[in-house]
């Protein structure tokens, strides 16, 4: 007959021991969460036993509960509080409910009494904070030539879609539909001028850039609403300052015989621009509900009021006259201007006053 290893029996009890051991662990952790603990709450209020409820979901309520949880262990508190007249710590309860839970809704299922101090409060939008990220399309109008040669050729300006444009904006609820805001803006808008057929000898080509800042003041108007979309319509009025203004022209002769091209470094004609011009808005969009917030999609155009040419700039005659032959038009610079966006809205809740 074999006599039993000792070290494989004490192996055997040891792993047997841990076994149990975590095992036990387990158990005790799933007893012990904030899960459980809320289902011993709900028990208790239910057999009126509820001098235990607030010290067993106290720490809970901190970080351990997911948010359906979390909804029914307030809603726990605020009727525990309510039963026992405790009323300073039930009000307290609930703004700190609604701190959480700003755009909660009640359901046929909630307590009389939680509707009750529910309906006591009120809870207010106090600002919206929304930030923008898009493209503009400028286009001109009022242009007047102002052509080098006295000639009337034909003067062709365009412009593309690849402008960079982003804004911060704060609005404030007026009324139910009508919303008040201020935006922070920077726009890059670039066109081109092609003139044909100067004195039937060469094509010149300029393209200037501009990047300014933006400062709209907007009214918002929320038309109609479908479920969680709503349409809404932007007017406002703003200044544009330019932070800087740089083009780049050339001139390309039409004989080919002729090798004498004019192309051109980069030049400042920030001097030759309106440094401060003015603008109108208007505008429509569509916002989509989430959970504090919004995003939405937006149209908008800002047309310009004030005259871009600014005479006497240093490379208006020496450069662009002499060297290129083309000369400034007068204009309005507008942009039709494509963005999307995301809102946050920060909330206040207070009680009503009786």
């Amino acid at each position: 007959m074999k006599t039993p290893n000792p070290n494989r029996m004490f192996l055997r009890y040891l792993f047997t021991v841990l076994f149990l051991i975590i095992a036990a662990s387990l158990y005790s952790q799933e007893a012990g969460t904030c899960a459980e603990k809320l289902k011993t709450a709900q028990s208790l209020f239910s057999k009126g036993q509820v001098e235990q409820i607030p010290s067993l979901l106290k720490e809970c309520m901190k970080s351990g509960f997911k948010k359906e949880e979390e909804l029914t262990a307030y809603k726990l508190l605020i009727q525990t509080f309510l039963l026992n007249d405790k009323l300073e710590q039930a009000d307290s309860t609930m703004f700190e409910f609604l701190k959480n839970n700003p755009e909660y809704q009640l359901s046929p299922t909630d307590h009389s009494s939680f509707v009750y101090l529910f309906n006591s409060f009120k809870v207010k939008p106090v600002v919206q904070i929304s930030i923008h990220a898009g493209t503009n399309v400028p286009f001109l109008t009022f242009v007047v030539p102002h052509l080098t040669s006295g000639e009337q050729s034909k003067s062709k300006f365009t412009s593309n879609i690849g402008n960079l444009f982003f804004s911060a904006e704060s609005r404030f609820k007026v009324t139910n539909k009508l919303e008040l805001g201020f935006e922070v803006g920077f726009s890059q808008m670039k066109f081109n001028n092609k003139i044909n057929n100067i004195t039937g000898s060469a094509v010149i080509n300029y393209a200037e850039s501009q990047q300014r800042i933006e400062l709209p003041l907007f009214a918002l108007y929320n038309f109609t609403s479908f479920g969680k979309l709503t349409l809404y319509g932007r007017a406002g009025f703003g200044a544009a300052y330019d932070l800087g203004v740089t083009a780049i022209a050339s001139s390309a002769p039409t004989d080919p015989a002729n090798k004498s091209s004019r192309t051109g470094q980069s030049l400042n004609r920030k001097d030759s621009r309106v440094q401060i011009d003015c603008f109108g808005q208007l505008g429509a969009g569509l916002k989509y509900k989430i959970s504090r917030g919004f995003f939405f999609v937006e149209l908008r155009s800002n047309l310009g009021i004030f005259d871009q040419n600014v005479t006497g700039g240093q490379t208006t005659v020496p450069v662009l006259d002499f060297y290129y032959a083309w000369h400034d038009p007068d204009f309005r610079l507008n942009a039709c201007n494509i963005n999307v966006g995301y809102t946050y809205i920060f909330y206040k809740p207070s009680k009503r006053k009786e």
